[in-house]
């Protein structure tokens, strides 16, 4: 707790939220024998299936390089670390530089426990990675910033080593007319301002239709003025009590008031007065239609801003969210029509998708969790998780006579005969 609150501030709530690792190890290690087990495979092709047994095995691939992110610096660390280990991999941990506090203690705690010869924290910033990136690894997983994620394939290409890239992207939340216009408001609002919107799948932006925008707006003010307060409120007073955290550093803060300055549109909760960059206090702010050329609706925000665009139908909503971002980590949809949600899951590909929730989809450690496009690819968590870092290696035991081609194919003096030809091509063509 000491060392989040000197990474992000805020008090014991955030803390929390990262006590799952217990739960989570007890379930892989009552899972593994099952996991681990060698699968049989079945063949369509009579041929192969009279060859002998086919199996499917999960192996360790090696020596795999895992790289934190801030924003959740336990999480997804120990996330990912459960299943690396699950599969019999050794790794090496470089926590992110930018939560330096929780990386220490990443580090004094992982060294203790685990055998230090198979599992090492590296500490460093830019030339450790870049040292450290250049090495033949097994496997590299990254949770990141999309630009940093193409630096990192790039430098494994050079190894072909693969990787797992959980990145982000502007994820949308789409909201109609059907929609449970109160609820929705408090469920994405509660979402966005978990880790003061840190959070790579968080809500970025609404598109809701204009037929019922006001009424969201109204709500969502009302919800947030009573959660949050003034934002004198969520500056806090230094307790385990506050709820709202702190950006990460200066330079995020800095980024941020950009976005609010140059934005457009209406603040119609916030203050940009209450801006501190020097604390790295950013109140949270609802901006109604922001200028489209913006960057609160070009560049992923990441933090306690949330636009809200009115729209005349799905279709627009549809064909904005595809031009801002067409493969987002993630996708709200609040609606109680089922058409309606299944036209948006058909018409915008993500990494996961959330249906009258936000955020929530994350979190099953059985679901699989990953991008998709620009916001990564790869996934883990659970089963997908101990298979994203295991070689799948195929084998057959040959149990039944004969060769990989019959006797009668065979050349003599390096030639083959007519009759052997015609075998081959009926074989072939399944005469």
């Amino acid at each position: 707790q000491e060392a989040l609150h000197g990474d992000l501030g805020g008090g014991s709530f955030r803390s929390l939220m990262e006590n799952f690792a217990i739960a989570h190890v007890d379930h892989i290690i009552a899972s593994l024998d099952e996991w681990a087990a060698d699968e049989l495979v079945t063949s369509s092709d009579p041929v192969d299936a009279a060859k002998g047994k086919w199996l499917l095995r999960y192996e360790p691939k090696g020596v795999v390089f895992l790289m934190g992110a801030w924003n959740f610096q336990l999480s997804l660390i120990m996330g990912p670390l459960m299943d690396i280990i699950a599969a019999g991999n050794c790794c090496v941990i470089k926590p992110s530089e930018l939560a330096p506090h929780q990386a220490v203690v990443l580090e004094r705690l992982i060294h203790k426990y685990l055998d230090p010869s198979a599992f090492r924290v590296v500490q460093g910033e830019i030339p450790e990675t870049t040292a450290l990136l250049k090495m033949p690894w097994a496997h590299i997983m990254y949770t990141g910033s999309t630009t940093v994620g193409k630096i990192v394939m790039s430098a494994a290409a050079k190894n072909l080593v693969p990787c797992t890239l959980e990145l982000g992207g502007k994820s949308p939340v789409f909201v109609d007319k059907t929609a449970d216009i109160k609820q929705a408001a408090e469920r994405i609002l509660v979402a966005k301002t978990t880790n003061c919107g840190q959070w790579c799948v968080t809500p970025d932006y609404i598109l809701v239709e204009k037929a019922v925008e006001q009424q969201l707006v109204d709500e969502l003010v009302k919800f947030a003025s009573k959660r949050l307060g003034t934002p004198q409120d969520q500056k806090g007073d230094g307790s385990k009590y506050d709820y709202i955290q702190r950006i990460v550093n200066s330079r995020n803060a800095e980024r941020l008031k950009r976005y609010i300055d140059g934005a457009g549109g209406k603040i119609v909760y916030g203050s940009k007065e209450e801006i501190n960059v020097a604390e790295k206090f950013i109140p949270f702010t609802i901006i109604s239609n922001p200028d489209t050329s913006s960057e609160v609706l070009t560049q992923e925000i990441f933090g306690p801003i949330l636009p809200v665009i009115g729209v005349e139908s799905l279709d627009s909503a549809i064909g904005m969210a595809r031009e801002i971002d067409d493969t987002p980590l993630a996708l709200y949809v609040y609606t109680q029509d089922d058409k309606v949600a299944e036209k948006v899951l058909t018409s915008i590909t993500s990494g996961s998708v959330g249906v009258n929730t936000c955020n929530e989809q994350s979190l099953n450690p059985d679901a699989a969790f990953g991008g998709v496009g620009s916001s990564g690819f790869g996934a883990y968590h659970g089963r997908t998780g101990f298979r994203e870092f295991s070689h799948k290696r195929t084998i057959l035991y040959r149990t039944e006579k004969g060769h990989l081609f019959p006797a009668a194919v065979w050349p003599e003096a390096n030639k083959v005969s007519d009759a052997a030809l015609a075998n081959m091509s009926q074989a072939v063509n399944g005469e």
